[in-house]
């Protein structure tokens, strides 16, 4: 098990993956998956180009090289989207009982091949869904680290530890929550009490080029929303001591004030107090929805939280709002509405139980029309999808969101069950993909918890809906 010391700050994230076999190319590139054949690619002219074949995978074994083109797949030659269109590809094949096998079109110099990639034959989607999830599960406890309860991270130490083990209790917490059929009881547990211990802590990197490069905002939303999940499965399994659970109670309540006590004097937040970033900014309203999400779940999970306090911040997600109602940068960086972040501000007002205000309707509406472009946001693009399939959640439209993103969640798994990175349009501009940066928990977990979703994953996040009034 990795030690959990590291020191890279959060702005100066370098890559970190599990080394399969590569061809020599550009320092860290943005390559596509190719799902559970095991492997990554990049688009180029005719389909997509192999760069990454994993060792024993599905690809190696049918004989897949580095530098192989893959024009087609079941049989039909690649059009527009060769990513999306090998997907449905792999669903065809894994749904087959006697073959399961797809049969890639590949290119290696002037030979033109045929190979047959034998998958894992899946007899519908509950019997994927459960393939995933208990390999997921079981693959992060292999990653938990046994004695602080932690994950290695590739990012500021102390946060982003606490907002990988956050996801990664969540995830744990759809196996049975902390019931005595639940098997990952003890991991919960060991999660629960590093989060608790770590939570809004960051003794390193407090200061990057001379600018503030506090990240604690990160850890108090996480940590809040996983703990807040803890308390309220506890009580509803009563296996847990009392006294372990007015200890998580406690750290609720400090969390609670912290956020109030870090938020800005408009009702904004970023990443941390402390003024500008190295980026020379402080508010972007993204933070303000997992912030809100983590005092609406505290709430729901019991303790108290001051409708007062929390005006001012509601507020400040209202003044980011654009005409087209959804929800943009900050309130001084109206740039354009973003799927995403419109779905993490309607995900913190269900958590609170604010879908009543004027505002949410109108979030409501750009977000139905946009679903599909959940990818399309910055920076860290998976957490977009997450944002995304919680407000679907919310709202009973989960089958509109796998119509549109079930092969994106197909192309992104790997054969080990982890999921992986893709590139995106702002991965692109930006030169950087901090999805894959982060790493493999990262991904994974959100994937899992999308997933999981119908299974009651995260539900203190997803919330409720106000209620219509009874006209009669």
């Amino acid at each position: 098990m990795r030690a959990l010391c590291l020191t890279i700050p959060i702005l100066l994230i370098v890559a970190f993956a599990a080394a399969p076999r590569t061809a020599a190319q550009s320092k860290y590139p943005d390559l596509y998956n190719l799902g559970p054949i095991g492997g990554k690619a990049s688009i180029v002219e005719g389909g997509l180009q192999v760069a990454e074949v994993y060792k024993s995978g599905p690809g190696e074994t049918a004989g897949l090289k580095i530098g192989d083109v893959i024009t087609g797949a079941g049989g039909k030659a690649f059009g527009a989207d060769p990513y999306l269109e090998l997907a449905g590809a792999i669903l065809a094949a894994e749904a087959e009982a006697e073959k399961h096998s797809v049969t890639l079109k590949v290119k290696r110099g002037d030979e033109q091949l045929s190979q047959s990639v034998v998958l894992v034959h899946y007899a519908d989607e509950a019997a994927r869904a459960k393939a995933i999830r208990d390999g997921v599960l079981k693959w992060l406890a292999k990653e938990q680290d046994s004695k602080e309860g932690g994950f290695y991270s590739t990012m500021s130490p102390e946060v982003s530890q606490v907002v990988l083990t956050s996801l990664a209790g969540l995830c744990w917490l759809t196996d049975s929550g902390l019931s005595p059929d639940s098997r990952y009881a003890d991991e919960i547990v060991k999660a629960a009490d590093f989060v608790e211990e770590k939570v809004g802590e960051q003794k390193q990197y407090k200061k990057l080029a001379g600018k503030n490069n506090n990240q604690t905002n990160w850890s108090l939303g996480y940590g809040g929303i996983f703990l807040a999940h803890v308390a309220k499965a506890a009580e509803d399994d009563g296996q847990m001591k009392k006294t372990a659970l007015n200890k998580y109670k406690k750290k609720l309540g400090w969390i609670r004030d912290r956020i109030f006590k870090q938020a800005e004097e408009n009702g904004g937040f970023g990443h941390g107090p402390g003024g500008e970033n190295i980026l020379n900014y402080i508010h972007f309203e993204a933070m303000s929805n997992f912030c809100l999400a983590a005092l609406g779940c505290i709430k729901a999970a019991g303790v108290e939280v001051d409708d007062e306090k929390l005006a001012p911040l509601i507020k400040y997600v209202e003044s980011c709002q654009m005409p087209d109602g959804g929800i943009g940068y900050a309130h001084d960086k109206l740039w354009g509405s973003e799927e995403g972040r419109t779905a993490g501000a309607m995900n913190a007002f269900g958590a609170l139980g604010f879908s009543e205000r004027d505002s949410y309707p109108k979030m409501q509406a750009y977000f139905e029309k946009h679903i599909a472009e959940a990818f399309n946001g910055h920076s860290t693009p998976t957490m977009h999808q997450l944002s995304v399939a919680l407000a679907c959640k919310r709202h009973g439209i989960m089958d509109k969101y796998w119509q549109v993103q079930r092969r994106e969640f197909t192309m992104v798994r790997n054969p080990d069950f982890t999921f992986a990175y893709r590139p995106t349009a702002d991965t692109i501009r930006m030169g950087d993909n901090l999805d894959r940066n982060i790493g493999l928990v990262w991904t994974t977990c959100q994937w899992l918890l999308v997933q999981e979703l119908d299974n009651g994953a995260a539900s203190l996040w997803v919330g409720t809906l106000a209620e219509t009034p009874d006209d009669g």
